[in-house]
């Protein structure tokens, strides 16, 4: 006589498709920036230039979220420096902030004399307006989400 595996499985299977179904009933609020620290140029060159720094993301969500690699418009001073990205995802936890390492690769290929003259200027005084422009995707297990992200501070460079 063969047994019915079906009355076993089935509460097996509604207690784990439930929590999924009221976390994805949820609203996901924007992740916010707190700001930027630790600004280190890697490499600088006539070529280019690379930069690392951290940014702090606060997650104001009741559940964890995770944030995904997504790339961003950056200008320094008002030069177009090329594309931030983050490469990773970076989880955060519920209601806390934590600080993600971003990474910016520049092309000075395109740069005329006069931003050069601007880059000269921006070194010696141990300050730049950054400027970034794009869209963040965050989301929760197969529910994600696109929120336009524009962020715009002065940071010191003198590290």
């Amino acid at each position: 006589m063969k047994k019915c595996l079906l009355p076993a499985a089935f509460p097996i299977a509604i207690g784990s498709l439930l929590p999924a179904v009221f976390i994805s009933c949820a609203e996901i609020k924007p992740a916010t920036i707190g700001g930027i620290e630790n600004p280190k140029v890697n490499h600088l060159s006539t070529a280019g230039a690379d930069f690392t720094f951290d940014m702090r993301i606060k997650n104001p969500n009741s559940m964890g979220i995770t944030v995904f690699p997504s790339s961003f418009d950056a200008t320094v001073n008002g030069i177009d420096i090329g594309k931030v990205k983050l490469d990773k995802r970076v989880r955060i936890k519920a209601n806390s902030d934590t600080t993600s390492e971003f990474h910016i690769k520049s092309d000075f290929t395109k740069v005329s004399l006069a931003d050069i003259s601007k880059i000269v200027s921006m070194v010696s005084s141990k300050s730049a307006a950054v400027s970034l422009k794009g869209d963040v995707k965050a989301g929760k297990w197969y529910y994600k989400k696109r929120f336009p992200f524009e962020y715009k501070k002065s940071i010191s460079l003198s590290k």
